[in-house]
């Protein structure tokens, strides 16, 4: 009987858990993937559903009222649902001998078992929205649920991250020896084409956004950004995926939402990439962009400093800075040349850093000295 890997994750549908799944699926031949997706199991118990209701109104509902939390996030950060969520994965894995690891997408609830090798794959910590500038006002979660956050960490054999920034934030703000954190990154969730970014063609001034956080990502700075530039460059466009976005300003194309197959048109017709968030955990857009051969204006924040290198693939100025932003796009906007070198840096990130073969082979290198020497290879 082959062994399984226990695969927790929250949602079974958005485009990270399509790709973690494939990627269990590829870099573990040898085991089966049993998967179980939390909140399907909450939301098939009534009386789980009412009495965490209560607890989020009584935890955080005056900062729900404020505007301060969003009651869908905080629906899954009390304490009584963090520990009802750690009973209910040892009530899975009760009396099992079938299971080789199991493995954790994101870092919201601890699902370990006793004697089990356990891994974790996040984008984000609680404590790391305290390294974004302060004029970005961030509510934490309570004190208790950050202790019970780092039960999560202390409790894997191995936490995998997407960026270094959160690598730091494990070791620096919640103590994680450094040989336990592994940056190993992540791949593209919108499917790529196979782009020769010699053959690409740079002529066009096309700039591109993706995101469907118009506030969160930046698109207020960016459309200010775009009418400083396009005084000078006129046959400039910005086009807006996945936002539903209302303006008059010239050279805008709007979308709203676009399937994920469809995005590829939008990206292949690009030459420049700009999302210029506030705040932003991971953000896989600007991943697609490098595969797409993009130069990348962006902020410097959080995972993005490892994507964009400024100067070399792309530009990085601080959140809410309208003025720079709008130098930096002027700045490809005006070299065909520079968009091209740019381009092409990116794409070869994202082949050598950016991609799900690569994560995996990084994360099989880290588990194998967990696994039973009988399956491991």
């Amino acid at each position: 009987m082959r062994k399984k890997i226990l695969h927790f994750r929250i949602w079974p549908s958005p485009p990270i858990a399509v790709s973690v799944e494939k990627l269990l699926r590829e870099t573990f031949p040898e085991y089966e993937l049993e998967i179980v997706t939390l909140a399907q199991r909450i939301k098939a118990d009534k009386w789980l559903l009412i009495r965490n209701t209560l607890e989020v109104l009584r935890q955080y509902g005056f900062d729900i009222l404020r505007g301060r939390l969003d009651f869908k996030a905080a629906f899954f950060r009390t304490i009584f649902l963090f520990d009802r969520v750690r009973r209910m994965a040892r009530e899975i894995g009760r009396g099992r001998d079938d299971i080789a690891f199991t493995f954790q997408l994101q870092s919201i609830f601890d699902t370990h078992l006793e004697g089990i090798p356990h891994f974790v794959y996040t984008d984000h910590t609680q404590l790391a929205n305290l390294q974004y500038s302060p004029h970005l006002k961030v509510q934490l979660y309570s004190a208790e649920w950050i202790s019970r956050e780092k039960d999560i960490y202390m409790n894997a054999e191995r936490i995998f991250t997407r960026s270094s920034n959160i690598s730091r934030s494990l070791n620096e703000q919640y103590g994680i020896p450094a040989e336990r954190v592994s940056c190993v990154y992540a791949g593209a969730n919108t499917p790529t084409e196979a782009i020769d970014a010699e053959k690409k063609d740079y002529s066009a001034k096309n700039i591109l956004f993706v995101g469907l956080d118009w506030e969160r990502k930046g698109g207020p700075e960016l459309l200010k950004a775009f009418e400083q530039a396009r005084r000078k460059h006129s046959d400039a466009t910005l086009v807006i995926a996945g936002a539903r976005v209302k303006t008059n300003l010239a050279g805008v194309i709007t979308l709203g939402r676009v399937p994920l197959e469809e995005l590829k048109r939008y990206y292949r017709e690009a030459t420049i990439f700009c999302m210029p968030s506030r705040s932003e955990p991971f953000g896989v857009a600007y991943v697609e962009a490098m595969a797409y051969a993009l130069p990348i204006v962006a902020t410097e924040i959080g995972a993005l400093p490892d994507m964009v290198s400024n100067g070399k693939n792309g530009f990085l100025v601080q959140p809410g800075d309208v003025d720079n932003l709008a130098q930096a796009l002027d700045s490809l906007l005006s070299d065909k040349q520079k968009r091209a070198q740019f381009g092409k840096i990116s794409r070869r990130l994202a082949e050598e850093r950016y991609n799900w073969n690569a994560v995996g082979k990084t994360m099989r290198k880290s588990i194998e000295p967990f696994l039973p020497l009988r399956q491991a290879k």
